[in-house]
């Protein structure tokens, strides 16, 4: 499992080392290659119910770090009350994950195409070539699975390269609502 969290925070641009895999610890923090974010990745203990005591912990120690991003990787649940801890701090950004979608690496399956995240730049030359608006390109869901495991915010743009034994490699674009 922890294979595939760590190809994960690679993939997201995040310097991390292959010591995730083996670890035990229950919190990490990382940064990401270029230096421009920090994130807290936590794993709370799974002989406790993911409550608001542990949430505030978390939130307290993000802000002992200045760290504004956390992902929660958790065994069974969160509850509605530490769901609603998280919406209340709305200068941090939390995501949270179940254990059982890190059975498998989704983007290594013969059926899903390659996915990559552009940058504004890009996506605003994207507009201005094809001369269209946000609003015509193809939606993405924030919840979809690929959206949520590249960390991917509303606005955000996916190129997509699609490979076919007919049509050949042909790219579209999705973004994220």
């Amino acid at each position: 499992m922890n294979k595939e969290i760590y190809l994960m925070l690679k993939r997201r641009g995040y310097d991390v080392n292959e010591d995730i895999i083996t670890s035990t610890n229950e919190q990490f923090l990382l940064n990401k290659l270029d230096n421009s974010d920090r994130i807290f990745l936590f794993f709370p203990p799974a002989s406790q119910k993911v409550g608001v005591n542990i949430i505030r912990q978390y939130i307290k120690e993000m802000k002992d770090n200045n760290v504004t991003r956390a992902i929660l990787i958790v065994k069974d649940s969160i509850t509605a009350f530490a769901k609603q801890a998280f919406d209340k701090e709305k200068e941090l950004t939390f995501e949270y994950f179940n254990t059982k979608e890190f059975l498998f690496d989704k983007l290594s399956h013969v059926l899903v195409p390659k996915h990559e995240l552009i940058s504004q730049e890009e996506k605003k030359e994207l507009l201005s070539l094809y001369k269209i608006k946000e609003i015509n390109l193809p939606k993405m869901l924030s919840s979809d699975a690929i959206a949520r495991y590249f960390g991917a915010s509303k606005g955000s743009v996916f190129k997509i390269t699609r490979t076919s034994e007919t049509g050949g490699e042909y790219i579209y674009y999705r973004i994220v609502v």
